[in-house]
This record gives C-alpha cells, sequence and structure tokens, in this order.
C-alpha cells in the first residue's frame, strides 16, 4: 500500500487510542521500518493523542526490539520538549517587544528581521561591517555640540527601535535629556557602552534562539513527513468500521 494511502486512512480516523492497540496486536506481522513509518504517520495527524499518553510506555514491550520505531518516539519527544523550551523564552522576547509587525511573520521571517535589526544597531555604533564601535572613538571629540547631538540621536533611534521594555528589562537607565547633559564626559562613553554590550548579548542570543527553534521546527517536520515509498501493511485493515466494531467488545 502506498504511503500516501496510508496517511490518508491514518489522518481519518475517529479513534486513534483503539488504533495504537490494534497496531499492538500486528507488532510481530510489522518490520521495524514499516512499524517506524506508521508511527511517524500517526504523529503527524494525532499528536495531541501523542502529547496526552506516552507513546514509549504503551510501545515498551514492542521497541524492545525495534530500534527504528524507538527513535522516532524518542525523537519526537525530545523535539516537542525543545520546543516548548524555546517557546518559553521566545514568550519573554515577546512579553517585551511590543512590534505587531514582527510577530505577525513567520518564524524564518522573524530570524532574518533579527538579523537586520542587528546590523542596524551595529551601524548606528558605525561598526556594522566592523571596525571599531562608537563609544572608543568619541572621546576626542565628546565636547563638540555636534558629537553630543548626533549621540542623543543614535541613543533616541535606538529607543524607537526596541521600546521602553526592552530598556527596562535590561535595566538600562532611561535619562532625560537635561540627565544626559549633566553626565561627565567619562560616563557617556560608559553609557554608550553599556547599552552596546548589553543589546548586542541580547540580540545574539535572540538570534540564536529563532535559529534553533526553525531547526527544531526543521526536524519535527523531516519526522513527521517520511519518503513517499510502499509499505506492506496488509495485515492492518485501517478501517474505521472495524475499529468501531473493536470497541464494543
Amino acid at each position: 500500500m502506498d504511503i500516501n494511502k496510508i496517511s490518508q486512512e491514518i489522518e481519518k480516523l475517529q479513534f486513534p487510542l483503539i488504533f495504537l492497540f490494534r497496531l499492538i496486536s500486528y507488532n510481530n506481522e510489522l518490520s521495524d521500518n514499516d512499524f517506524s513509518i506508521i508511527i511517524r504517520l500517526f504523529l503527524k495527524h494525532h499528536i495531541t493523542v501523542a502529547l496526552e499518553i506516552n507513546l514509549k510506555k504503551l510501545f515498551q514491550n514492542e521497541l524492545i526490539t525495534k530500534k527504528s520505531s524507538r527513535n522516532v518516539i524518542n525523537k519526537f519527544y525530545k523535539y516537542i520538549n525543545k520546543k516548548l523550551s524555546l517557546i518559553f523564552i521566545i514568550k519573554q522576547w515577546y512579553n517585551v517587544y511590543d512590534n505587531d509587525e514582527f510577530w505577525n511573520m513567520n518564524s524564518n521571517d522573524q530570524s532574518y528581521y533579527l538579523s537586520n535589526i542587528k546590523l542596524i544597531f551595529l551601524s548606528i555604533y558605525d561598526c556594522s561591517k566592523g571596525g571599531t564601535p562608537l563609544h572608543y572613538k568619541v572621546g576626542n571629540s565628546i565636547n563638540n555640540i555636534n558629537t553630543i547631538q548626533s549621540i542623543k540621536n543614535r541613543l533616541e533611534q535606538i529607543l524607537k527601535m526596541f521600546g521602553c521594555k526592552i530598556f527596562y528589562k535590561l535595566e538600562i537607565p532611561l535619562l532625560t535629556e537635561d540627565e544626559f547633559d549633566d553626565l561627565t564626559k567619562e560616563n557617556i562613553i560608559k553609557y554608550l557602552l553599556f547599552i552596546y554590550e548589553k543589546f548586542k548579548e541580547l540580540l545574539d542570543q535572540t538570534i540564536i534562539i529563532f535559529d534553533n527553534f526553525n531547526l527544531n521546527h526543521d526536524n519535527i517536520m523531516n519526522l513527521l513527513n517520511p519518503i513517499n515509498i510502499n509499505i506492506n501493511i496488509k495485515c492492518i485493515d485501517i478501517n474505521e468500521t472495524e475499529f468501531m466494531m473493536l470497541d464494543t467488545k
């Protein structure tokens, strides 16, 4: 039977749990490879059921001799647990980053967006293509009114890019213009350095998190979408009527 046909039949199951128990009864008649592919298709269409029960326990006897099937189930729960942990971290970013445009993007576009934002941030510090960051270059001209105004403009641009919540989360003080004007030359440089280090670290870590999320998502999709091959599954009649009859016994 073609894998697409099997996938369609599994997708239509009204009693997925009954199917799992029936699958156990045919364990000896299925090869490890066939069993693993059926499990992958079941996970694809009935992931909620797989999250509600523990397939490792349900198939603990069957998996003793079915290495590929065991690996599929182990990988599935590993990827799901990782996804949940990454979502938890991303939610913290969601709570402080008010940007509807960003949150309406898919995760791949979000990764690209974050990488672009990082380049813009670095360009504000004159180092998007390498070179010496701003705070190391302004020392000799920091008393110049044009230099001070340029620094203020750059800081305002950063604030508009990220919003106040992220400044508060990073424990970066938001200064009024008068408070900034009262800073000494040394403290202005320290302030610029502090913002640079905090945001660069945040962006680096956040980009890694989103990249990991996308990679993990791809791993899940690859696991749940086996390639199209022929499977000899004559021993299992994927027929909903039969499942209903089994349920009445």
